[in-house]
C-alpha cells in the first residue's frame, strides 16, 4: 500500500464492519464476506500477498544511493579488483525441507484422498556463505550445528568428512566461532600471497581480529543489506532453490528404492550436508556476478575475463518461481 500499512483479509473485514456500523447497517444484514467473496475483491482491485521486510520498508531510497556510493568509492579509493571482493553472510538451513516450510506446512500435499501426516526431523544449521564479485571463488560454507560429532557422522569429525564444519548449542554464529574463521581464510591468503576486500554487516557477533593481515573488512551500514548486500540479491536464495530441488529429487530416489513414503522425507544430518554441498556448487557464475550488480555497490572499473557458468540460470527459473512466497 502506498502508506505502508500491513494489509489483510481480516483488516479489510473489519473495517468493512465498522463501516456498516457507522451507516447503521443491522448485524443481521451485514454482508458475511466469506473467503471467496475475498479472493475475489483480492482479484478485482489488484491486491496479492506480499511478504514485507522490516529493512527493506524502513529505508528512503536516499539512504540506500548513498550507501551503494559510499561503497563504490571505497572500493575505487582501495582499488581491490571484483576477484578480490568478497561478501560474507549467515542464513539458516531448515535440512527437512524450507520448500514445504514456505509453501506449505509438511503436513499438507496433494491427494484424492484423505492420509496420515508425515513426521520428518526438523534439523537446522547455519551457514556462512563467502563469494567474490565475479563468480570465480566460492568458500566452502562454514557450517554450524548443534553438536560437535552428530550421531550421523559416526564419531567423525566434520573436517574428516571433507566439512568446514563447527558446533554451537543454539546454532549460531558466535564472536569466536568467526574470529577463528577469519584467521584460517587468512592464513591461507597469506600462503597464496593474495589480498581481498570483505565486506560484511555489522552483526555484533562479527567480531574481526585484530591481527588479520590479508583481508580487508569493511562493514555495511546498518539496516541496509536488504538493499546492499550481494548474498541478499539471490545467491542465497539461489542456494535454497537448488537444495529444494536437490531433496526433492532425493525422496523421489527413497521413494522408488522401496523406502515407505512415511520416511522418504526423513533425513540425517550428513546426508542433509551433502545435498547443502551440492546445492552451493550449483551456484554459478553469472548468477552470483548478476547479484552482486543488483546490488550496485561496484564502481565502474575493467571487467574480469568472462567466466562460463557451469550452469544455466534458466535452469532456475522454474525452481524459483515454485519456491518464492513473493519475498526476495
Amino acid at each position: 500500500m502506498a502508506n505502508n500499512v500491513l494489509l489483510t483479509g481480516e483488516v479489510i473485514h473489519q473495517k468493512w464492519k465498522k463501516f456498516a456500523d457507522l451507516v447503521g447497517v443491522p448485524e443481521d444484514e451485514q454482508l458475511k464476506l466469506s473467503n471467496g467473496w475475498l479472493s475475489q475483491y483480492k482479484v478485482r482491485v489488484g491486491l496479492k500477498e506480499i511478504k514485507h521486510h522490516g529493512e527493506v520498508a524502513s529505508v528512503a531510497s536516499e539512504t540506500v544511493d548513498s550507501e551503494r556510493l559510499r561503497l563504490q568509492e571505497l572500493i575505487k579509493r582501495l582499488g581491490y579488483k571484483p576477484c578480490d571482493i568478497f561478501n560474507a553472510d549467515e542464513s539458516g538451513l531448515f535440512c527437512l525441507l524450507k520448500y514445504f516450510e514456505n509453501s506449505m506446512p509438511s503436513d499438507q500435499g496433494l491427494s484424492n484422498k484423505q492420509g496420515s501426516g508425515i513426521k520428518g526431523k526438523k534439523l537446522r544449521l547455519t551457514y556462512l556463505f563467502v563469494a567474490n564479485a565475479d563468480g570465480s571463488k566460492k568458500l566452502a560454507p562454514l557450517i554450524i550445528g548443534k553438536a560437535n560429532k552428530p550421531h550421523a557422522f559416526k564419531n567423525k569429525t566434520g573436517e574428516e568428512l571433507g566439512f568446514n564444519y563447527q558446533q554451537n548449542a543454539k546454532v549460531w554464529m558466535t564472536g569466536k566461532l568467526y574470529q577463528e574463521w577469519l584467521l584460517d581464510w587468512d592464513q591461507q591468503l597469506a600462503r597464496d600471497g593474495q589480498q581481498v576486500l570483505l565486506l560484511h554487516d555489522n552483526f555484533a557477533r562479527h567480531v574481526v581480529p585484530a591481527s588479520l593481515t590479508n583481508i580487508h573488512v569493511k562493514p555495511f551500514k546498518s539496516n541496509l543489506t536488504a538493499h546492499v548486500q550481494p548474498n541478499d540479491q539471490g545467491i542465497i536464495h539461489c542456494f535454497k532453490a537448488h537444495y529444494c530441488a536437490i531433496f526433492v529429487q532425493h525422496t523421489i530416489n527413497c521413494y522408488d528404492a522401496g523406502i515407505t513414503p512415511a520416511e522418504i522425507y526423513d533425513i540425517n544430518q550428513l546426508n542433509a550436508m551433502w545435498l547443502a554441498n551440492q546445492a552451493w556448487n550449483e551456484v554459478n557464475a553469472t548468477t552470483i556476478q548478476n547479484c552482486w550488480q543488483k546490488a550496485g555497490i561496484l564502481p565502474d572499473m575493467d571487467p574480469s575475463p568472462p567466466i562460463q557458468p557451469s550452469v544455466p540460470i534458466s535452469a532456475l527459473i522454474h525452481t524459483m518461481e515454485t519456491h518464492d512466497n513473493s519475498i526476495a
